[in-house]
């Protein structure tokens, strides 16, 4: 993949399989366009790419290898964190403890979204075939897209506040308590394995905390 800036500094110009693209960065609220700067000067390493098309627009998946963070840590300082239902993450740091996010704010918004959907998908039911019921197939995927984004989102903002808490407290060790008695809890609660995201949020802690530099520990 060959990067560089477009004529105006704002966008990039991408030569992949020896095809040309311009990105299409629009408001940018993340910060996709300091990491592909940041890829343009060589400060980041691109390790692969690729392509994938949805409803006529086309997604670049780029695969960025991180360089880690140096933090002052302690190695034998635990922070123990218990992931369930009623808070997302507790985390208990020698006498300090710290509850992150809410099963109302979590699950119950996920749980609306989804509502939603199913009355639209009720409403469909009965809908002939023309212009209506595409409109309502529309909303019904903007709705699907909505519960991603809002999960992932969410997901992404609670394990920055356990990594952050465990910098600020200098712990470099992270036990996930009873995680694996909870995740076999998991698979036998319909409910709780469809809207309870035990391994999104894992993978996210395990993600920021190796760029942190922090080890984890699954119990």
């Amino acid at each position: 993949m060959k990067l560089s800036n477009d004529e105006q500094g704002r966008d990039f110009k991408i030569s992949l399989f020896k095809l040309p693209f311009r990105t299409y960065l629009g408001k940018d609220r993340s910060d996709k366009r300091i990491l592909l700067q940041r890829v343009l000067v060589g400060q980041i390493k691109a390790c692969s790419s690729a392509i994938k098309v949805i409803k006529g627009k086309i997604f670049l998946l780029l695969s960025l290898e991180m360089p880690q963070k140096d933090h002052v840590l302690q190695e034998h300082l635990i922070a123990e964190a218990s992931l369930s239902i009623e808070h997302p993450i507790s985390v208990s740091i020698d006498n300090d403890c710290y509850q992150i996010g809410t099963k109302e704010e979590f699950l119950y918004r996920r749980i609306a979204i989804q509502a939603a959907r199913h009355r639209l998908q009720r409403a469909i039911t009965y809908n002939r075939g023309g212009n209506g019921r595409k409109r309502k197939l529309k909303s019904r995927d903007h709705y699907n897209q909505k519960e991603k984004n809002y999960v992932d989102s969410r997901l992404h903002l609670y394990s920055r506040r356990l990594i952050d808490i465990c910098i600020k407290s200098q712990a470099g060790t992270l036990l996930l308590v009873n995680q694996s008695n909870k995740e076999e809890i998991a698979k036998e609660d319909e409910f709780l394995l469809r809207n309870w995201s035990y391994y999104g949020l894992i993978e996210k802690i395990k993600y920021k905390a190796k760029m942190a530099g922090i080890n984890v520990i699954i119990e």
